[in-house]
Order: C-alpha cells, then structure tokens, then sequence
C-alpha cells in the first residue's frame, strides 16, 4: 500500500511540469468558501450557474477504471458528493480513489442526474449537465493535491438510504440477487446464469430492494452474479426501472461485490 500512495504522488508531481520538462512550483491550493453539503443548498432544486467565489473540497471516491463510470468522477465530503461532468478518459490516472481535490466552480453549470448533483457545462441536449469536455477546462475546474488516503464506503441497510446521500460511496451488506435483465426466467433462463451488464435487483431479508446497474462496455459486464449472499459497494443514485422509481446503486469495479 505504501508503494502504491508513493507512485500515485510521484505521478501527480510529474502534473508540475510544463512541456519544456521545466519543473515550477505547484500553486497553493485554493482555500475552500463552502461545502459540498452547503454547495447542495446554494442549487436547491437544481438548473444553476454558479458564481465565482464558490470553491469546495472533497475525496475522489468512484474510479473509471473497469469502465463502468464513463467521463466522470465523483467527490465527496462528510456525507455529500458532487460529479465532476470531466468528458474525458482514463480519470483513475489522474484522479485517483482516495485522492484530495479542490473545485473551483465558479462559471460551472450545477443541476442533477440520477439524484446525483453534477457540475459542467450548461447542456442543450436531453441532459441537463454537460461535459467540460478538454483538459484545460477541467484544471481550470479541478486543482489536485498530493493527498492520497484510503476511502472507506458507509455502512448503510436499504432502509436507512434517503435521497441526500446520492453520489455518496455506500457498502450495503445482507444482500440476494432476485432478478436481473439479463435472464429471463419466465422463458426457462435461470437466474444463476444472470451477468452483471444491465439492471439487476438484490433484496435484503426485510424485503427492501436495490437496483444495481452496470454499463454494457464495463469490463465485468459479462461476468455472472454470484447468487450467494454478497455486500454491493458503489455510488448511490436515484433511478427508474421497470416503470419504478428508486435507489439504485452503481460499482466502480467487480471487487465492489464481496461474498458474505
């Protein structure tokens, strides 16, 4: 672990150099004027242009490593997440789980998606937040630190979740797939043969239910769900599915599902 906390450094101070190979010294990191909790009251409902003196601070906590995050990259603070809206690939080179990030917002459009409040660009598209889309724009947004620690998940049981938390990185343990997109059982497909791409749904033993969902190009998506009681880590969003609204919960990678 320490090998690794000293090659992801390395790597950010290797962002300190210019094209000439010159080395300068990194800035000062920008002194926050807000919290991401407060940042969620200053948009309240959503559809905001924010203004140039909000600045906030937070941990990376999804990866696009195993490609099921597409683009972006969530931060977190006691309790409350942002997305950063980046456009770009390959985040988990630069922005890694566990790293400390400053976020100037000011110029950034702010609205959310999947219960998860967003930050980019104004969209004119069916989105309501669209990507910065260049690397210029997203250090103009995003300013590193060489902070690297490791992020712990919140216990959480199904029926404690409420919508505040989407974006947030949730464990949720006690958990049994019953139905998945990828089978159908009323056609004789068993669900034992279910595989991760798609939408699948895991209950605890009260009966509460979880939507779990997982991109077609991610790297597991084919892989099978394993049908033993498992504990879901992801990020924790607010979706439909077959005509129902609900918590949904979203893994940066196959590791995320642990058996029990």
């Amino acid at each position: 672990m320490r090998n690794l906390v000293v090659i992801l450094i390395v790597t950010l101070l290797v962002g300190c150099y210019n094209s000439a190979d010159k080395p300068h010294i990194c800035p000062e990191l920008p002194t926050p004027t807000t919290t991401i909790a407060a940042l969620h009251d200053i948009v309240g409902s959503g559809g905001v242009m924010l203004s140039d003196d909000i600045v906030v601070e937070g941990w990376v906590v999804s990866s696009d490593r195993d490609d099921n995050f597409f683009r972006t990259f969530v931060v977190e603070a006691d309790g409350r997440a942002v997305e950063v809206m980046a456009g770009l690939s390959e985040l988990e080179a630069t922005y890694p789980v566990g790293l400390r990030v400053v976020l100037r917002l000011g110029g950034c459009y702010a609205d959310y998606g999947y219960g998860v409040l967003q930050v980019g660009r104004r969209s004119s598209g069916s989105y309501a937040v669209d990507y910065l889309a260049s690397p210029e724009a997203v250090d103009r947004v995003v300013v590193r630190s060489l902070d690297v620690q490791p992020v712990m998940p919140r216990a959480m049981h199904l029926a404690d979740l409420h919508k505040s938390m989407c974006g947030t990185l949730v464990r949720i343990e006690g958990l049994r797939l019953v139905s998945s997109s990828s089978v159908d059982t009323e056609a004789g497909e068993l669900l034992r043969d279910a595989c991760w791409a798609g939408y699948a749904v895991f209950k605890d033993m009260r009966g509460d239910s979880i939507v779990l969902y997982t991109r077609d190009y991610a790297r597991f998506a084919q892989r099978c769900i394993p049908c033993e009681e498992v504990a879901l880590t992801g990020i924790l969003q607010w979706g439909r599915y077959e005509g129902n609204e609900g918590f949904q919960l979203k893994m940066r990678y196959e590791e995320d599902c642990a058996l029990r």
